[in-house]
């Protein structure tokens, strides 16, 4: 009877280690689809910066070539306005976008690193849970047999 509570916990610590085991394996996973998520959504953002900087070029082509065709110096005056106008909004928002690619990409890191740091603390707390069984399991099997002395209790 005694082999069979022996097995009993040996398996069962191979089972809370091999859960450990497990548990890191997902957060390792999780970790990298965080990193892949972050620099796809970082690659939208400086694509989206890159659309704003050929929207402005076409822009900037088509108030040109207005003006040249209206006979007006589109480089001067009030083409020159709108123009400068058209350059001052597409950096404001061609810099956004370039800090919402560099947050992107930050942000997908920093779960990955979460999700290994998870990992991590997964694995250890299958190792210690596999160590205490096993550590419980030979102390009632090598040391269960002799009961321990009674405390003695005076009443004053």
């Amino acid at each position: 009877m005694e082999a069979v509570a022996i097995a009993a916990t040996v398996l069962s610590a191979f089972s809370s280690y091999q859960q450990g085991v497990a548990a890191k394996s997902e957060y390792q996973i999780k970790a990298k689809i965080a990193n892949v998520e972050g620099e796809r959504k970082a690659v939208q953002y400086q694509q989206r910066s890159n659309d704003i900087l050929r929207k402005l070029a076409s822009t900037n082509a088509a108030l040109a070539a207005r003006g040249y065709a209206g006979g007006v110096d589109p480089f001067s005056g009030s083409p020159d306005i709108v123009r400068a106008a058209n350059e001052t909004a597409a950096g404001r928002e061609y810099s956004i976008m370039l800090a919402d690619s560099d947050a992107a990409l930050r942000g997908g890191k920093l779960q990955a690193e979460i999700y290994e740091t998870a990992g991590q603390t997964a694995y250890r707390q299958g190792v210690l849970n596999a160590t205490t069984k096993l550590v419980s399991g030979a102390a009632q099997s090598f040391g269960g047999k002799q009961s321990p002395a009674p405390i003695e209790t005076r009443t004053v």
